[in-house]
């Protein structure tokens, strides 16, 4: 609902394109894509350089390949207006919420500041969401947030499955919450509490090897700057509530979100509506009459 004909809105394949699939189309894919020109090596260890070199030359030295053209994707839809899009489950004893609008890419100026306005936001388990519609009013018992930084396009999205007599109840604390960070400034002590948890978070993520081999991937896939990692945290910590306004002014864009409810029509349609234009789904995606 997000990306329209961008192919980012493909979640998944039908069994028919899955059927229609030749195996000369697979090797060609192959072909065009596991290339040395678009591959990246990484190797986290104790090791001697000279002979790890030496053994990948050996092993990796006569793959050849050039980089895959990148093709040219749609550009995904302006949203305006919150939508509803309700999803049937017959029966169902509870309703799967999930939000979400445009935002960044990791490597947009703004991801590091989005990214902790966001943990302040639902990201975090001591977060304002949280602490709200579990903690506080018991509608759920794992709402979150996040960023979702792909390749070409960005996404924030909210979670959380709730009660059915609960859904717009639940809704509302949503948008509250999400209103709040973008109009009041955040005080100095939450903002300090939840730039502790980033960057602790972070360092944590370098304790182990493998912890490390994903920052370098994520480092390498998103072409950042080499000094990515060293900077972090102090980038972290030099944000003040400023930042995060203007952050949540920005990305998390209440005005427009798209929300999904999938749950029991008969029991969720009167409250999803409340919250915008409504179409009905059955399981499979087909429209259902309203």
């Amino acid at each position: 609902m997000l990306f329209g004909s961008h192919p980012y809105a493909l979640a998944s394949p039908s069994e028919q394109q899955v059927e229609a699939y030749t195996i000369e189309q697979l090797g060609s894919l192959y072909r065009d894509f596991y290339t040395p020109a678009n591959a990246i090596l990484l190797l986290v260890g104790d090791f001697d350089p000279r002979s790890i070199e030496a053994s990948v030359d050996k092993i990796f030295g006569d793959w050849t390949g050039s980089k895959p053209e990148s093709a040219g994707s749609a550009t995904p839809p302006v949203l305006r207006g919150r939508r509803v899009y309700l999803v049937d489950v017959p029966g169902a004893v509870q309703t799967q919420l999930l939000c979400g609008c445009h935002a960044v890419t990791r490597r947009h100026p703004d991801w590091i500041k989005l990214s902790l306005a966001n943990s302040l936001y639902g990201g975090a388990f001591n977060s304002r969401l949280v602490m709200n519609i579990r903690e506080d009013k018991g509608y759920t018992y794992s709402p979150r947030s996040g960023v979702n930084p792909l390749r070409e396009h960005g996404y924030f999205s909210v979670s959380a499955a709730v009660r059915n007599e609960v859904v717009a109840a639940a809704l509302s604390e949503i948008f509250y919450e999400i209103d709040k960070l973008r109009s009041v400034p955040v005080p100095g002590p939450e903002l300090v509490d939840a730039q502790n948890y980033q960057t602790g978070v972070f360092s944590l993520g370098l304790a182990t090897q493998s912890g490390l081999l994903s920052q370098f991937s994520t480092l390498a896939l998103n072409e950042l700057p080499d000094d990515y990692l060293e900077t972090y945290r102090q980038k972290v910590r030099a944000l003040g509530p400023g930042d995060i306004l203007s952050a949540a002014r920005a990305y998390f864009d209440s005005a427009n979100m798209q929300i999904v409810a999938v749950g029991d029509r008969r029991q969720i349609e009167s409250q999803a509506a409340l919250f915008g234009e409504l179409e009905s789904f059955d399981a499979k995606g087909n429209r259902l009459a309203s």
